[in-house]
């Protein structure tokens, strides 16, 4: 009875875990103190030091002196009477891969002050009223709202299996430790669940910046419209008198570069079309303001942008490297014991049953989390080059206003060539190590092809006899 009630309590606890993780996972917008992964309050500068980052001090200590019960004391799976050598190994190399990615993880972490959130969120707040201010110039156009199946069913997903596999992790523990199975719990739970909500932090302020680039991106085209279908007209005569009006100066040089092309290219067909389109277009008035005036407003939010992603990534890339290794690492030994063990004694020892699946659901986890992270990287790459090529493209057209100022076509063609420069200094990354790109899935596929090849030519056949399970 005990155990049933504490199994109850227990998943009780996980779900309402899983309520409060979900919150900092995907908006990010409430700190999980268990893990102290954030500082208390962080987005107030005033608050005190001491209440703000003792938590971030505490929670690896506590870690530690469960780790230290579990290598040293009596408690651990891997010291079970009924641990075969498959099962320590499996064990004691999970737990061990978890100390080096809770540690090296953390202690990155640290250096994450308060100065990074009151920055990002400052500087988000800026691009957001400056974003608003342009959005209100020129035609608008009536937005529609785009689904978001894919990033919702993603994100269920894992929250399912961080569930499934806290939930199987708890009951397995109870059934050996009882009342002590938090402390089983913590040093073979906690890393990975850790490392996965820095990772979650990563992926909200990532999808933060490519949404101001979305948006960024629509005021580009709303531009890029205009210049196809609005045209200042080419002169305006008086009917009563019949006397042509004085131009202003952007329609007056359109108008003289027209008559000059039309005493060159009279007899062309190409060009009679472009008339024809010319002047069937829409027209607005000079006095009224278009979206063109935005231009050099875009571009500078387009540098606050970049910027605010070098932040970012200079602040979580370093995290990026030692959780994608755990991932490689346990997805390779995952899939070995998997097929090499399981599939052949599998149901006959429960303590060698609940390693593997251990490794299958944290592998799956961490793998999911890991292909977020790339998915919005690579996002938001691309919003950032979509913006140039919008850019191009309405260079390519030469509309009026960019006939009538030089300056528009000098900074359009400085920004295009700005971040023909960027792209090659920048992208999302673990310390340059690797791009945090989808050309990262395809090497780390061929690369764990190759071990798995090696891995699996290994006989097991003799150690599963020895050991009794054959």
């Amino acid at each position: 009875m005990f155990l049933k009630s504490a199994l109850v309590s227990s998943e009780k606890l996980v779900v309402k875990y899983l309520g409060s993780l979900s919150l900092c996972v995907i908006p990010v917008k409430k700190e999980v103190e268990i893990y102290g992964v954030v500082p208390y309050e962080r987005l107030n500068a005033k608050s005190n030091i001491f209440i703000s980052y003792v938590q971030m001090y505490v929670v690896p200590l506590f870690y530690l002196t469960c780790f230290g019960l579990v290598s040293f004391g009596s408690f651990g799976v891997y010291k079970q009477s009924g641990c075969d050598s498959i099962c320590r190994l499996g064990n004691s190399l999970f737990i061990h891969l978890g100390l080096f990615l809770y540690l090296s993880t953390h202690f990155l972490t640290l250096w994450r002050r308060k100065q990074f959130f009151i920055e990002f969120q400052k500087s988000l707040d800026d691009i957001d009223v400056h974003l608003r201010k342009c959005d209100e110039v020129g035609v608008k156009k009536e937005k529609k709202n785009e689904p978001k199946y894919l990033y919702y069913a993603t994100w269920f997903v894992v929250i399912v299996c961080f569930s499934v596999a806290m939930v199987y992790d708890i009951k397995e523990l109870l059934y050996y430790y009882n009342e002590y199975f938090f402390i089983v719990f913590v040093v073979s739970n906690f890393p990975y669940s850790s490392s996965s909500i820095v990772l979650g932090q990563f992926i909200y302020f990532v999808a933060e910046i490519s949404k101001r680039f979305r948006m960024l991106n629509e005021l580009f085209e709303r531009i890029n419209r205009e210049s196809e279908r609005k045209h200042a007209p080419l002169m305006i005569f008086d009917i009563e008198s019949e006397v042509k009006k004085d131009l202003p100066a952007n329609q007056e040089l359109r108008h003289r570069h027209i008559v000059d092309h039309v005493s060159i290219t009279e007899d062309s067909d190409e060009f009679n079309d472009d008339v024809n389109d010319f002047n069937d277009a829409e027209t607005i008035p000079v006095d009224v303001p278009t979206s063109e005036t935005n231009l050099p407003e875009l571009f500078k939010l387009h540098d606050k942008i970049l910027s605010l992603s070098v932040l970012t990534n200079a602040q979580y890339g370093p995290q990026c490297v030692p959780y994608m290794a755990v991932c490689f690492v346990i997805t390779i030994f995952g899939i070995f014991l998997q097929t090499k063990v399981f599939f052949v004694v599998g149901g006959k020892s429960r303590l060698l049953d609940y390693v593997v699946f251990l490794y299958l659901l944290w592998s799956l986890t961490t793998m999911l989390v890991a292909y977020l992270v790339l998915r919005l990287c690579c996002n938001a790459n691309g919003y950032s080059k979509q913006s140039a090529m919008i850019v191009h493209e309405i260079m390519q057209k030469k509309p009026a206003f960019m006939l009538g100022n030089d300056v528009y076509y000098n900074k359009m063609k400085s920004f295009t060539l700005q971040f023909l420069h960027w792209e090659g200094y920048f992208q999302f990354n673990g310390i340059g190590l690797f791009t945090l790109d989808y050309t990262f899935i395809f090497s780390t596929v061929s690369a764990a092809t190759s071990y798995l090849i090696v891995l699996l030519q290994f006989d097991m056949s003799s150690i599963l006899k020895q050991e009794g399970l054959l």
